[in-house]
């Protein structure tokens, strides 16, 4: 599935892609069963609309059953590094490359019950050749899961939804996109994660545990302001096996590892605010290979905030989050300090017209104590985490269903340092991506 040379092929790929989906009636299968376009859930996929988190809050239960409740997608995107220095670790820097594709399993079982099952081929999985260069082969594995039982009760002066959901990664539930798992930015080059010329360090709770957990979770939403949920996390394995098929265990958390999520909302007019505070208390094994063994304790919480203004044509949407993040080690894991903290703050404001055209602005920082036994790729600043950047993303909606994306990630800072981060003279903007991509889903 590799493509070698040429945009030529890039354009002809996506173009072949298109006349098929026009020949498909099928639309996306939430969309199929409720009937709504795309716009109605979505301001462009993940980011939710007020109707879109109800219905993701509802179990993904309204509307009708469908027989195939299936859905997918692929994403088809051109990486190019700032600076490669001649590493032959840059493997397919400016080739047009198929990233990954996705089946989902995903809508109203019942009245009460309902899923979102997402499994990914990855065509872009890593390893090293002999020279130093690296070869991409692809696999197939478990990817987010949610699934939910529900009811609601709807009276004149109570609005109730309240439910349970069994998942696979802390966050994946949640319905505003200020939280990690759905949120900004929605779609990086996976070719820029090989490379190793993404963020290095973040909080555990920042997807460090995603597809290696199982989570159940019970939560409410009151009279469509007031969110609570309170849920615990295992290692997958077991009964609970499938929903860490196939992804290798490198966090594996040990006893109870409680999750938390509060959250206030406000929907008016065309104006939507949430503002709100989630958590996790993990216990996770010093060897990931090991259940048993000692354990690292970490404490995260974080706040968030968003603010949506929908109208048509303009739609104006901003999230931002801040992570905090304190870890107790074991003597076992070899750290210099008994304790560390790390702090992680993203934000963006985004910008749509008509719902076709996109501009979106980001940030990211990350900062944290200064610890050389831990933080080992850091060994140039002698430790120290701290990344910072900027994300600046044009986007075009061709179909509601297709994504056209021009992304620039920008470091003013990199594991502690904006010159000579690695020793070898690199600097931190040696790091900034351009990322074309397309996304499909049908």
């Amino acid at each position: 599935m590799r493509i070698r040379n040429g945009r030529s092929v890039f354009v002809l790929l996506t173009l072949c892609l298109l006349g098929w989906l026009s020949s498909a009636s099928a639309l996306p299968a939430f969309a199929r069963q409720t009937g709504e376009a795309c716009e109605a859930c979505h301001i462009s996929f993940p980011e939710l609309t007020p109707f879109g988190r109800l219905f993701k809050l509802s179990g993904y239960t309204l509307g009708t059953t469908q027989l195939f409740p299936v859905s997918a997608m692929a994403i088809v995107s051109d990486t190019r590094a700032s600076n490669t220095g001649g590493n032959p670790a840059f493997s397919r820097n400016g080739e047009p490359t198929i990233e990954a594709g996705s089946i989902f399993a995903a809508g109203r079982i019942s009245d009460h019950l309902g899923l979102f099952s997402q499994w990914t081929y990855n065509n872009i999985t890593p390893s090293t050749n002999a020279d130093g260069s690296t070869r991409y082969t692809g696999s197939f594995a478990v990817d987010n899961n949610d699934i939910r039982v529900v009811d609601h009760i709807a009276k004149q002066d109570l609005d109730l939804i309240y439910g349970v959901s069994l998942n696979n990664n802390p966050t994946v539930q949640d319905v505003w996109n200020t939280t990690p798992a759905f949120g900004y930015p929605y779609q990086t080059s996976g070719l820029a994660g090989t490379w190793g010329t993404s963020t290095q360090y973040t909080p555990l709770l920042n997807g460090a545990l995603a597809h290696q957990v199982a989570g159940l979770s019970a939560y409410a939403f009151l009279n469509k302001h007031w969110y609570l949920e309170l849920g615990n996390y295992q290692a997958a394995e077991g009964l609970y096996g499938i929903l860490s098929h196939d992804v290798t265990i490198s966090n594996r958390l040990e006893g109870t590892n409680p999750y938390w999520r509060f959250a206030w909302n406000n929907d008016w007019g065309p104006h939507s605010l949430s503002v709100g505070t989630f958590g996790m208390q993990a216990h996770v094994n010093t060897d990931p290979t090991q259940s048993g063994s000692p354990t690292n304790r970490y404490l995260d919480q974080g706040v968030d905030f968003q603010y949506q203004y929908l109208t048509d044509p303009h739609v104006i949407t901003t999230q931002w989050s801040l992570i905090h993040e304190r870890v107790n080690w074991d003597p076992a894991a070899g750290a210099n300090n008994t304790s560390d903290n790390l702090d992680s703050l993203q934000g963006k404001v985004s910008y749509w017209y008509q719902r076709k055209y996109g501009l979106t602005l980001g940030m990211f920082k990350t900062s944290g104590s200064t610890d050389a036994a831990i933080y080992t790729k850091a060994a140039t600043s002698g430790g120290v985490p701290d990344t910072r950047g900027y994300i600046v993303e044009l986007d075009y909606m061709l179909q509601p269903w297709w994504r056209l994306g021009l992304q620039y990630t920008g470091y003013n800072k990199y594991l502690g340092t904006s010159s000579n981060y690695d020793g070898n003279g690199r600097n931190a903007r040696d790091n900034n991506i351009t990322y074309l991509y397309t996304w499909l889903a049908f």
